[in-house]
């Protein structure tokens, strides 16, 4: 899937884009291949371009969790475990990326889509598990639950 718009911050995206090929080419030298998901995802299907990236969750195998701290700690990138949630934030300024446990986001299915994000190749949650992802978000959330049930909505209507 080519992806040729951007969204409405723009400029923020860019550099976030930039930081996130700086992370994946980090991950990717001890073969750890992150998955794209979260926001990054829902606006490549819905290409809303009224819709703002704040940042870029990625999925890496639970596995890999410690060998990625490792490795960002190895490169000097700033990072902290949040061990409430069982996931990495990585930032660089106002910049962040989210290392999030494949299995717990998807369970059943590892068939991937190709994303190619104006030059960010990576390997995306499909649609389907996409929806499975935010109608669970949408009952379990704390902190986001409305935006999560909008975002299956939209979701959905494509699918249909």
């Amino acid at each position: 899937m080519k992806i040729n718009i951007y969204p409405k911050n723009k400029k923020h995206f860019i550099k976030l884009k930039s930081f996130c090929k700086e992370i994946i080419e980090t991950l990717n030298k001890t073969k750890i291949n992150p998955v794209a998901w979260g926001g990054l995802v829902y606006f490549a299907y819905t290409k809303d371009k009224s819709f703002v990236i704040h940042d870029i969750d990625l999925l890496i195998p639970d596995k890999s969790l410690k060998k990625a701290m490792k490795l960002l700690k190895e490169n000097k990138a700033k990072y902290k475990y949040i061990s409430d949630w069982h996931y990495i934030a990585i930032s660089k300024g106002n910049l962040r990326i989210d290392l999030d446990p494949l299995e717990w986001y998807c369970k059943k299915s590892k068939k991937f889509n190709k994303l190619d994000f104006n030059g960010l190749e990576i390997n995306a949650v499909n649609l389907k598990d996409l929806i499975n992802i935010y109608e669970r978000a949408s009952k379990r959330s704390k902190d986001k639950p409305g935006q999560h049930k909008k975002r299956l909505e939209e979701l959905r209507r494509i699918k249909a």
